[in-house]
């Protein structure tokens, strides 16, 4: 009975020390603190997806330099899904997938558009505003990470190149939507490749079909003589000195859709930093500020004092609108955006 006595003692104690020890705080190679909790960190290894079909995705590695195109098969869906920024996070919030994300980043360009309630429950590895290549390896192994989406410089070799992901048991995902050709066609391939890699493809084709109507009933609204003399509009993204603006890509492709066009459109690239004197030469009809946090007020306050902009006649004839950042690079929210902007720039349209 003694024994038992002791025995079951130190049983409790081992529980208290177990319970005590199960979260750590620890500070990464990149001056980033970050706790590790064992229990969120152990991966469900169980086989219970009998039914998952695998899939085969390419990784399109040398749209950025990153090296050669190679495949990747998946047998089962990644479990511990670490996501860049609210526009990537918000792909998986809408295909219901937030139990399979270990950590995300919000980014710069915050979601402060679209509902998603699981986005609070998500385990933020970073403050708002920073992007996930200010976390450190050790962190992101923390996590026991199976699957990482961003941007391509996510996966350069200044932060988690191909090679060091791969060596992890990491597969880095390159959406398609942020490639500097992409249009709204990506969007809905980004949702039909992850919809395959988790095991979701009604969620996906049915959130697909929802953004295409969304779009169809735009262009049955706008009509043919909107996208045969669309607006001319100026992005402004950020910047002071030089705006930061864009051009194709995403959100030149949404911005087409809503009837407009880009004054930069010519530049072959998804973003680039003209001047002002090229922004007042071109005299746009309407000006798109991005929103990246409630900021709206505050940009349009600069645009409308800077000495090159405050005499647009966009400015002088109050056709300042703005959109989500997040939405404009290709996200859940993009045909909204589109849906949008659209009645922004043709107010009579949708009367």
């Amino acid at each position: 009975m003694k024994k038992l006595t002791i025995l079951t003692g130190l049983c409790i104690s081992a529980l208290a020390l177990s319970a005590c020890s199960n979260q750590k705080r620890l500070v990464g190679s990149k001056g980033d603190q970050y706790t590790v909790n064992k229990d969120v960190q152990k991966v469900d290894n169980d086989s219970a997806q009998k039914e998952y079909e695998p899939y085969t995705i390419k990784l399109n590695l040398e749209r950025s330099g990153a090296g050669q195109n190679m495949e990747e098969t998946f047998t089962s869906a990644p479990k511990r899904v670490v996501v860049d920024g609210d526009q990537m996070v918000d792909y998986f919030l809408d295909l219901g997938l937030e139990d399979n994300i270990a950590g995300y980043t919000r980014g710069a360009c915050l979601d402060t558009v679209n509902d998603f309630p699981a986005r609070e429950k998500l385990n933020k590895l970073l403050p708002d505003g920073q992007n996930l290549s200010k976390a450190s390896k050790e962190q992101i192994l923390s996590l026991n990470t199976d699957f990482m989406m961003g941007w391509d410089s996510l996966f350069s070799d200044d932060n988690f190149s191909v090679e060091w992901c791969l060596k992890n048991n990491i597969i880095p995902y390159f959406p398609y939507s942020c490639s500097d050709k992409a249009t709204m066609e990506d969007v809905y391939k980004d949702y039909d490749t992850l919809g395959h890699i988790f095991g979701v493809t009604d969620v996906a084709e049915q959130k697909v079909q929802t953004m295409k109507d969304t779009i169809e009933e735009v262009k049955t609204t706008l009509g043919d003589d909107v996208y045969n003399n669309p607006v001319s509009v100026f992005v402004y993204d950020s910047g002071e000195d030089a705006p930061f603006t864009a051009c194709q890509g995403i959100p030149g492709d949404m911005i087409k859709l809503a009837g407009g066009l880009s004054i930069f459109n010519d530049i072959d690239k998804g973003w680039a930093t003209p001047s002002w004197e090229e922004v007042v030469a071109r005299d746009p009809d309407v000006i798109l500020i991005l929103d990246y946090n409630n900021d709206t007020e505050a940009k349009k306050a600069f645009l409308e004092t800077n000495e090159f902009t405050k005499n647009l006649r966009a400015v002088k004839e109050g056709k300042i609108y703005s959109a989500c950042c997040s939405d404009m690079q290709g996200s859940a929210g993009s045909a909204n955006a589109v849906k949008l902007m659209a009645k922004e720039f043709y107010p009579d349209k949708f009367k």
